[in-house]
């Protein structure tokens, strides 16, 4: 199983699927795919797992990057991702993608999750609309996620993916709009920055930048190589990394919290 996960809603649905497939008895090898990481890919699997947040319509363009490391060998191939608002035509260039690389689609499952970008940027901690944005997810997620996972049992291929009824007016009308999103969206990158006196240098954000693009000198910095994944903000243990101003005060959404919000689920998953 591979997956792009940035403040880590993939990481936990990933964490689901590798643990119901175990309960079935397959064995899975999780990789969490990163720049320096794709050149070890290895093509020793029967199955392929490939999970990623959906950023403006698309896949994170290292996705495409381990699909090109691969190649399929007509082996079947599970694509799972979540969305923010809606996904577009994600599901159709990714599995574009897969059948150039000799894949066999059998499988697709596309979840609501809180927005991090939203949360991180325009939510204030502890404050209502952050209980109100948190609470924005596909209900029943383990059955959603077992039944995707029947998928690979019943190994029905997925030929074609059709293009969305709303891609006229989302091209000629929401796509405008969001190029002003975008753009802003892009115009984080550059304002990275880490408090020195809150910093304790636990090199956590280093490691796990999915695009190496943090560095430790004589304090943490921040290059431009950067998706804005928001995983260095969210997992900071004290809080310490900012995009300039904006996100001050705003909510951290890190792994723990994700944890925290789906604990109750967690629990029904678990019999307990």
């Amino acid at each position: 199983m591979l997956y792009y996960s940035g403040a880590g809603n993939i990481k936990f649905i990933a964490s689901i699927i590798e643990e119901s497939l175990t309960k079935r008895g397959h064995v899975v090898n999780s990789i969490r795919i990163t720049e320096k990481g794709i050149d070890f890919l290895q093509n020793n699997f029967d199955i392929l797992f490939v999970g990623f947040p959906t950023y403006f319509r698309d896949a994170p363009s290292l996705i495409y990057k381990a699909l090109d490391k691969l190649s399929g060998e007509k082996r079947p191939i599970m694509i799972f991702m979540s969305r923010g608002l809606y996904s577009g035509n994600t599901f159709k260039l990714v599995h574009k993608k897969a059948l150039e690389k000799e894949f066999t689609p059998v499988g697709f499952l596309n979840l609501f999750m809180p927005g991090p970008d939203l949360l991180t940027s325009a939510i204030k901690e502890n404050s209502f609309f952050e209980k109100l944005g948190t609470n924005v997810y596909s209900r029943n997620l383990y059955k959603k996620i077992n039944n995707f996972i029947d998928k690979m049992d019943e190994g029905k291929v997925i030929k074609y993916v059709h293009t969305k009824w709303y891609t006229f007016l989302d091209e000629n009308i929401v796509k405008k709009a969001e190029i002003k999103a975008n753009n802003a969206y892009k115009d984080w990158i550059g304002k990275f920055w880490s408090n020195k006196d809150d910093c304790i240098q636990c090199m956590k954000c280093i490691n796990g930048c999915p695009r190496n693009n943090i560095i430790l000198k004589d304090s943490i910095m921040f290059e431009e190589n950067c998706d804005v994944c928001l995983y260095c903000i969210g997992n900071c243990p004290k809080k310490a990394i900012n995009i300039s101003t904006k996100t001050i005060g705003k909510v951290k959404y890190s792994e723990e919290k994700i944890k925290e919000i789906f604990f109750k689920e967690i629990k029904r998953q678990n019999g307990t």
